[in-house]
């Protein structure tokens, strides 16, 4: 879920990936370089809480390779941001916190936190619940779909895994980047007039007063 510029931007992005030589990347500029997922859109609407954690848990909710805060972030459609600046011990403790930002709407920040409390008073090594666990090529979902605008494309069904990425890498980043949620259907659709090859469709959409 996104505005109707982010919605751009995401098919933008796509375009550009379709149109480039095979094994292209995407622009440097949707590589994330912090523990951010996502961005808020209107910040000046936004809710934001904010919570020290101590440093020996925040690579728990990091995970291997970003994996735990981004289904964190999927699953509560918050946006989800871990300072690297240490912080004084609290009183009573004696290991260094690192500061935790959640924002987005009531629902979505309560949801994020919840899973995160959720996550570190569970042992060593437990997972998130299994509802965090994407099931689909979706990334996100839209909080508001009646108040969505949807961009749906025919993709040449050669082109899709392009789009997708090893382990959903690529589709990931144009989420991320855009901030728009992002769907391939798994069905095959006929191949258009002209086209030798089925095609899979490919939905965009944005709402108006996403955070």
């Amino acid at each position: 879920t996104g505005t109707e510029a982010q919605v751009a931007a995401a098919l933008s992005m796509i375009d550009q990936l379709l149109a480039s030589p095979l094994g292209s990347e995407l622009p440097l500029s949707s590589q994330r370089s912090d523990l951010a997922i996502g961005a808020p859109a209107e910040p000046s609407a936004a809710v934001t809480e904010q919570r020290a954690v101590p440093k020996s848990q925040v690579s728990r909710l990091i995970g291997p390779g970003g994996a735990t805060i981004r289904r964190l972030r999927d699953t509560s459609r918050a946006f989800i941001k871990i300072d690297n600046e240490d912080l004084p011990a609290p009183p009573g403790a004696s290991e260094p916190c690192q500061q935790l930002r959640v924002t987005g709407t009531e629902a979505q920040v309560a949801a994020a936190l919840s899973m995160i409390d959720q996550l570190l008073a569970s042992p060593l090594g437990s997972e998130l619940p299994l509802s965090s666990q994407r099931s689909d090529l979706a990334i996100g979902a839209p909080a508001e779909p009646s108040a969505a605008v949807t961009e749906q494309r025919a993709v040449p069904k050669s082109q899709v895994s392009r789009l997708i990425g090893p382990g959903g890498a690529t589709i990931r980043r144009l989420r991320d980047t855009s901030r728009a949620f992002i769907k391939i259907d798994n069905e095959d659709l006929p191949a258009p007039p002209g086209a030798s090859e089925p095609c899979q469709q490919l939905r965009v959409t944005g709402t108006e007063a996403q955070v």
